[in-house]
């Protein structure tokens, strides 16, 4: 009697050996190691599969797109393949480092890095075109739906601090006063004033081991000036011919300024050891505020300099007269709040002016 074997060949037995991948990081299995795009989607139970766009994450290098009738000769040994099916209309492109990656639906920041496998030490960048590049941060979308191909890149993040009239850049976020003057070439066994300016906040002043975090937004520069030098007998000019606010005195504490109120023809705040940016011809002056009778209804107008100031060898405009204050010869800066910037009682006050004050000085110098 002849005996029949029902088992199938070898070859085609390994042809339709049962097999498994991963779809959407769900374990999907197949009955062919050699699926074209639409079994896989029917596998994954994703139907009707015109409806969705696959994608295949290789082991090495970007995504791809797999058409319907696209054939997948998937491994035989190593990790399961991987794949998205994402419900979208279709697929669109992006470049991250030069390589070409398909998706399909929204894209953000966190599946950028995981498809691109980009170091967590790396800092990923949206390059534009007419504008700087910028630093995506988790939770940003990019839009590939937007007309042209997105293209990103990686770098090692780096943070910058203008010191004197110089740019420096940083690898790290947080830094010590002492190492960025360091940086910067200063001889740091000598005492400087130093002080941080951030936008739209008062500039304050920092000593050598308090800690800058240049990650916070409007980040500009580091004044450098050498201490002030006192009269040598351990005093101060602590003249008070009237009273300041209590909020102008906690301001002007806080930005680590000297002060004395004299009356003399009008009522003056002169201000001690104002740092000025590189590209004047001092690296500090003392500046004067007039405090009308009726301040803080009545506004703050203009400021007075001393010693007499140019700016990058010229001499700033509207700065020709001269105001003499307790003996000292002042330049007077006329600079006035124009139409939008009008003073508000109950808002504008002293740390307002100086604010202008700050943006007045820094202006002539390009700083």
């Amino acid at each position: 009697m002849t005996q029949h074997n029902s088992s199938e060949p070898p070859d085609h037995a390994a042809e339709r050996a049962r097999t498994t991948v991963h779809v959407n990081n769900e374990v999907v299995e197949l009955d062919d190691r050699t699926p074209t795009g639409e079994q896989i989607l029917a596998a994954a139970r994703l139907r009707p599969a015109s409806d969705y766009a696959l994608i295949r994450w290789p082991e090495s290098g970007p995504t791809n797109e797999v058409a319907l009738d696209d054939v997948i000769d998937l491994p035989r040994h190593g990790p399961l393949a991987e794949f998205f099916a994402i419900k979208a209309d279709g697929v669109r492109y992006f470049t991250l480092d030069e390589e070409r990656y398909a998706w399909a639906g929204p894209l953000d920041v966190e599946t950028v890095r995981r498809i691109g496998r980009i170091d967590e030490r790396m800092g990923l960048w949206l390059e534009l075109t007419d504008e700087a590049d910028f630093l995506l941060t988790p939770g940003d979308v990019i839009d590939l739906a937007a007309p042209g191909v997105e293209r990103l890149y990686t770098k090692k993040p780096s943070w910058h601090l203008q010191i004197r009239d110089k740019d420096y850049e940083f690898d790290q976020s947080q830094v010590i006063v002492r190492d960025a003057l360091i940086r910067a070439g200063f001889d740091v066994s000598k005492s400087w004033e130093v002080k941080f300016k951030v936008k739209d906040h008062a500039i304050r002043p920092v000593g050598m081991n308090d800690v800058l975090d240049l990650s916070q937004p409007g980040v500009e520069r580091l004044r450098v000036a050498p201490a002030n030098v006192n009269n040598g007998d351990g005093t101060q000019d602590t003249r008070r011919d009237f009273s300041l606010l209590p909020d102008d005195v906690s301001f002007l504490a806080r930005a680590g300024l000297r002060w004395r109120t004299i009356i003399e023809g009008g009522r003056w705040l002169v201000v001690e050891g104002y740092t000025l940016p590189a590209g004047y011809n001092a690296p500090c002056c003392t500046v004067a505020v007039e405090i009308p009778e009726g301040y803080p209804s009545a506004q703050l107008d203009m400021f007075f300099c001393s010693p007499h100031l140019t700016a990058n060898g010229a001499t700033p405009p509207q700065t020709e007269h001269r105001q003499v204050i307790a003996g000292t010869e002042f330049q007077r800066w006329s600079r006035h709040r124009g139409a939008g910037s009008e003073w508000v009682p109950g808002v504008d006050n002293l740390q307002s002016h100086f604010a202008l004050i700050e943006h007045a000085i820094t202006r002539e110098v390009g700083a």
